[in-house]
């Protein structure tokens, strides 16, 4: 890596962590004296608070990605500008693509940081966060592994009703199992006391099968019985998990469910494009950040760019969330209300970086 490249990196690096911890530490102070007063109510012990706040913070630093790096690009090439040496560099004849471009890939890696860390270890954490509130300090008896009732499944062929699922044992209870033909018509049905997971696939105990054949229903008790269904424990997990709790590619997966059973998908295909688009808002926020910096004098004031700067994420984070609406709305093709902002404002720092002086 070239002396100069690490020269740039070293002050974008220490702008950006400076920024992103200060803007974590602000959230939680913030959420702290928010929480104080049930903290202190439900007298929660000081370790399980703690704990809650330690929970949360990868989610925060995760959010706080994107400013971060507009204030890095923005403070770090306005020192750069203040020390004349952006003017040196240019009478080198050296073009702004080798000492603002390092800027602009870090920027692109933090994106892939956002989304990976946001997708990992922020949406676990936050779980985590919500389970140990609940448990420990509003002192709720909430199971990780809860029963669902009234079941209803589709699959591939067949309909699966039951009175509950226990997702710790992974049983149903007081199921019933109807299978259909390529024409929608009934051609068994199954009841039985429970449905066990066995590993290999799901047996069935104490029950009765009741199949249709040559015009003739033929009735069938059993003690134990082998089903097959093209149904895992996993994908009863990620249907009963809320959309925001699932990973990135577990929300996929869902969402190619409901389409294949005939539901309505775009509030969920909204959220899936959402978050790869918000990850990337460190990408366009820095390139915008780059393109002001470099329009900056050594005499302009760096505290004037970034109240631009700040000024133009505010407008990207509204357009962003108009987008969106309109999207769930239907107004829009989620794709397309959901990445509009985000190819708008990439052209917006685009424009800039072309007008800047080289």
């Amino acid at each position: 890596m070239k002396i100069l490249t690490l020269y740039v990196l070293r002050h974008f690096a220490a702008v950006f962590a400076v920024a992103l911890f200060g803007f974590g530490g602000v959230y939680v102070v913030v959420d702290f004296f928010e929480k104080l007063d049930d903290i202190l109510e439900k007298k929660a012990a000081a370790l399980d608070a703690v704990l809650y706040f330690a929970y949360k913070v990868p989610a925060i630093l995760v959010q706080g990605i994107p400013v971060a790096v507009l204030l890095a690009t923005l403070i770090g090439l306005g020192l750069l500008q203040r020390n004349r040496e952006i003017i040196a560099l240019r009478a080198a004849g050296l073009r702004a693509w080798v000492y603002a471009g390092p800027m602009v890939m870090s920027s692109l890696a933090l994106a892939f940081v956002t989304f990976t860390a946001g997708e990992t270890l922020g949406r676990s954490f936050t779980r985590k966060a919500a389970e140990l509130w609940q448990q420990k300090v509003e002192k709720k008896d909430v199971q990780l592994d809860f029963l669902q009732e009234n079941v209803w499944y589709r699959g591939q062929g067949f309909f699966l009703q039951a009175r509950t699922y226990d997702a710790s044992s992974k049983i149903f209870h007081g199921v019933s199992v109807f299978y259909l033909d390529e024409h929608f018509h009934l051609r068994m049905r199954l009841d039985a006391q429970r449905l066990v997971w066995a590993e290999s696939g799901w047996r069935a105990e104490k029950g009765t099968v009741l199949a249709y054949e040559d015009g003739l229903a033929r009735h069938r008790p059993f003690q134990h019985m082998d089903v097959p269904l093209t149904v895992h424990p996993q994908d009863l997990a990620v249907a009963a998990a809320l959309p925001e709790d699932l990973r990135w590619d577990q929300l996929y997966g869902y969402i190619k469910r409901l389409i294949a059973e005939g539901y309505d998908a775009v509030p969920y295909r909204v959220e899936l494009h959402l978050r790869v688009a918000t990850a990337f808002a460190a990408l366009i926020l820095g390139l915008i950040g780059v393109s002001l910096g470099l329009h900056l004098g050594h005499r302009t004031g760096i505290a004037l760019g970034i109240a631009v700067g700040l000024g133009l994420t505010f407008a990207y984070l509204v357009l962003l969330q108009v987008g969106a609406s309109f999207a769930r709305s239907q107004m829009l093709p989620p794709a397309l209300g959901v990445w509009m902002p985000n190819g708008l404002f990439a052209a917006v720092g685009a424009a800039l970086w072309v007008r800047a002086p080289q």
